[in-house]
């Protein structure tokens, strides 16, 4: 539950008697160290107890009962590569006997209390800033005033869409954190008469523009209706390091995202043909756009040459550790120099991490997409680089695929017609060419199919594309089932029986 904030009840709490900033926060370096690990953004889970160092720090607010300020927090690891990794660490201090602390019952939940200190002004305690609805506050009052918060050696510049339209502050605002987050931390605020915000905090720092920010801006600056409008953004910068702290975009409350309508359709064998379409028609808008606002370069035989290297590194790196799909290495390997042989579309900034749980379907909007990070486990430089956009169209027609593997697991079912009618109406949304239907049914390798007729070699170069790209994805999840869902692993070994076996 969240209240407004009700600092006039407070007592003063005399901030400049406590020690120099540095030297409280000095203090929490080893309480850090193990309270970072029990946190579901921590991205080092198993690495151990991190060695911690405050890097940088800037105060958003000194009030009458409390201090709130970021913090980038150092974490070291033995023998990990990167060997320091960059936390954002919002904290805030409050004295033990603040009235506020009766909040923390149902404000806080477990865990998110850091440390207690004794300091000469009180006995403080330190919280994570953005599980407290005065923190949350003050980290949105950054972003409304569009302001900076200057620290000893870094700062945090705001930065609005549009400057002109002020964000509503005051008791009316109500918050309360996104429990689904994980690897960076999302708040949604609720002013008071206007449309609810959702406020995103990267937890990891990578130097660089962050994709999410760069891409859904400028969808948003071009009037594009398939991405939630941006609404601003903060940089953050600290020593050599320039990257993005936070942004903001609007909220769209009380919509589901496709899994979860695609996975009840499914189980209920309903059709999702049109709806698929209108999605592949959503994600071929936005990849025009995208196009249009960022520019594209060609392909040329160094670029596709180097795509096609990544695809087979990982697969080698992959089939060393899960035994089934170093048996498809040979099919593999005669798809990627298939794909070295015919033509490839223009490189372009793209979504990255296509699926399902990524669209919303809005009413009387239609599908919009969300999270433009890309892929998690690659490096910020290489999401930040132009890529295929058939890498998203791959994406999906996977997600699509898990539909299936999720109703024969968990339903005893079979959905594989439901699935094959989806993947080809998304590709018919996809291509909007009148000639839609043979190419969809050459890409998705159907049987009765007639290769020699109406076919181009456009279209044969889309189907080696596409099973390249979807077979490259599949190596990815076979990695990560085998990690985390040995149960599923059999999903994306399947797409490679598939696709090996149309490839032979």
């Amino acid at each position: 539950m969240d209240e407004p904030s009700s600092p006039a009840t407070a007592p003063e709490f005399d901030a400049t008697a406590m020690p120099p900033m540095d030297e409280l926060l000095d203090a929490l370096t080893s309480p850090l160290a193990d309270w970072m690990p029990n946190q579901r953004w921590f991205a080092h889970m198993g690495a151990g107890t991190p060695e911690v160092s405050i890097r940088g720090w800037a105060p958003l607010r000194v009030a009458p009962d409390h201090v709130v300020v970021l913090v980038v927090v150092g974490a070291r690891f033995a023998g990990t590569e990167p060997a320091e990794a960059l936390y954002q660490v919002p904290l805030l201090i409050r004295p033990e006997d603040s009235p506020a602390a009766d909040r923390r019952t149902t404000d806080q939940d477990e865990g998110s209390e850091v440390s207690v200190l004794e300091t000469p002004a009180a006995r403080v305690r330190v919280h994570d800033a953005l599980r407290d609805v005065d923190g949350r506050a003050a980290v949105f009052a950054l972003l409304a005033s569009d302001e900076q918060a200057q620290g000893p050696g870094m700062s945090v510049l705001a930065h609005r869409t549009a400057p002109g339209s002020p964000l509503p502050l005051g008791p009316g605002l109500r918050s309360r954190i996104l429990s689904g987050e994980q690897s960076n931390t999302s708040i949604i605020v609720e002013p008071e008469g206007t449309s609810p915000i959702i406020l995103k905090l990267f937890r990891v720092l990578h130097d660089g523009e962050n994709p999410d920010v760069v891409l859904q801006g400028a969808l948003t600056a071009a009037g594009s209706t398939r991405v939630p409008r941006l609404i601003g953004s903060a940089s953050l910068e600290l020593g050599d390091l320039r990257t993005h702290s936070l942004f903001a975009q609007e909220f769209l409350p009380g919509v589901e995202d496709a899994w979860r309508t695609a996975l009840r359709l499914a189980v209920a064998g309903e059709d999702f043909s049109a709806a698929a379409r209108g999605l592949g028609e959503a994600v071929s808008e936005v990849h025009r756009d995208l196009a249009g606002a960022l520019g594209t370069t060609m392909t040329d035989d160094a670029l596709r040459a180097g795509m096609v290297e990544q695809m087979r590194s990982r697969a080698a790196m992959v089939a060393a550790e899960v035994p089934q799909v170093a048996a498809h290495r040979t099919a593999l390997d005669a798809l990627l120099d298939a794909a070295l042989d015919v033509p490839w579309p223009p490189m372009q900034r793209i979504h990255g991490d296509l699926h399902l749980g990524q669209v919303l379907l809005v009413p009387d909007r239609g599908w919009v997409l969300l999270d433009f990070e890309g892929e998690p486990l690659r490096p910020l430089a290489q999401r930040s680089l132009p890529d295929s956009p058939l890498r998203d169209v791959a994406g999906m027609l996977r997600s699509l695929d898990y539909v299936g593997g999720a109703v024969a697991l968990e339903q005893g079912a079979d959905a594989s017609s439901w699935v094959r009618a989806a993947r080809a109406a998304f590709l018919e949304g996809c291509m909007g060419a009148a000639d839609g239907s043979t190419g969809t049914a050459a890409a998705e390798g159907d049987a009765h199919a007639d290769p020699n007729a109406n076919a181009t070699a456009d279209t044969h170069a889309l189907g080696v594309l596409l099973a390249a790209f979807e077979a490259d994805k599949a190596v990815y999840e076979a990695l990560y089932e085998s990690r985390n869902r040995p149960d599923w692993l059999p999903i994306p070994l399947a797409a490679l029986e598939r696709i090996s076996a149309r490839n032979a």
